[in-house]
């Protein structure tokens, strides 16, 4: 069973702290995006381009239920794994812990200004990408069995705040 999985808005920072926890516990360490570019031989941004963002949840579903059968690892999911019901329902039930990377919009927005690389901020205005962190709040909270904050906080005292909390869950 996996150890934990990282939920939280694009830059909130999953895959800096799941690689980091993940070496901290000696484990393996999945990222859904990557997964996903493993096994279609494209990038995110060139599923979304090319098939639509339908296309890409649904291969996110999949690689999302593949994960959840690996044996120990920590997941790192993509900021839209909420936005299916399906993946709704698979992390409301899992026994893993779902640890919500609560980031503010100010933090997400500055660490992603300029990023050119994340296919959902080249289609959508600031007020759009707003909304949408808006709108997946409450997802994050509902599925989240821990919710660890990140604002102002290094990737290293995150992680020992996780490691803290997974001892008591």
């Amino acid at each position: 069973m996996l150890t934990a999985i990282l939920i939280g808005f694009m830059g909130a920072g999953k895959t800096t702290v799941g690689q980091a926890l993940a070496e901290t516990l000696d484990i393996p360490f999945y990222d859904t995006d990557v997964l996903i570019q493993q096994q279609t031989q494209q990038t995110p941004g060139a599923i979304f381009a090319q098939a639509g963002e339908m296309a890409f949840r649904l291969q996110e579903h999949a690689v999302l239920e593949q994960a959840l059968a690996e044996p120990q690892g920590i997941l790192a999911t993509g900021g839209g794994i909420v936005e299916q019901p399906e993946n709704l329902k698979l992390l409301k039930a899992t026994q893993v812990p779902v640890i919500y990377l609560d980031a503010h919009f100010g933090t997400v927005a500055e660490r992603l200004m300029g990023d050119v690389t994340r296919p959902i901020l080249a289609e959508k205005s600031f007020r759009d990408v707003v909304e949408l962190y808006q709108a997946r709040l409450a997802k994050y909270q509902e599925v989240a069995s821990l919710v660890q904050p990140v604002d102002n906080r290094t990737p290293k005292a995150i992680v020992t705040a996780i490691q803290q909390e997974l001892t008591h869950v």
